[in-house]
């Protein structure tokens, strides 16, 4: 859980591309679920039927309390952190010819399209959801702020960047 939480997994655009952090936490869950009933169950018996206090009782939730203790007080890296990356990629973006990528990792970060746009924007298209309706990212965009596309909001994050969503329009 840990894993996925903190983006420590393959990317979907590796070679584990058929790997899905949703199924695979899923399971985790399930796992977890079931070794915790088993564990709540033997504690019960030992302590109900032998009365008396054993040692192997405390390990498993103290690692759980400490992997929940890790998830709160541990942030996940975020866009800021990853900032250099994506300016890099930006600036490789606004050199290649070829003005639309796709399936990026940046960072923790899985873009579904990095495209250039007009009056050299660049934008990073975030992957989540089913992007039918919306779609949400940030912009490079040096020359104040960007136009987008369709029903865009921008927000200034600082520099040339901006967090943008856009609302697709029929």
């Amino acid at each position: 859980m840990l894993c996925i939480y903190y983006d420590w997994w393959p990317s979907r655009y590796g070679n584990s591309s058929w790997a899905d952090p949703l199924l695979f936490g899923a399971a985790a869950l399930l796992i977890l679920a079931v070794t915790g009933l088993v564990w709540a169950i033997r504690t019960l018996y030992v302590l109900g039927q032998d009365r008396r206090w054993s040692w192997w009782i405390a390990p498993a939730p103290a690692v759980v309390l400490l992997a929940v203790a890790t998830m709160l007080l541990v942030p996940r890296p975020s866009f800021d952190d990853t900032r250099p990356e994506f300016e890099q990629v930006a600036h490789e973006l606004l050199a290649d010819p070829e003005p639309v990528h796709s399936d990026l990792e940046i960072g923790r970060f899985d873009i579904t399209t990095a495209l250039v746009g007009e009056d050299g924007i660049v934008y990073f298209i975030e992957d989540g959801g089913l992007g039918l309706t919306d779609s949400s990212g940030w912009a490079y965009s040096p020359n104040g702020i960007p136009s987008g596309f369709d029903d865009f909001t921008a927000t200034h994050i600082g520099g040339p960047w901006y967090e943008f969503v856009s609302v697709w329009r029929t």
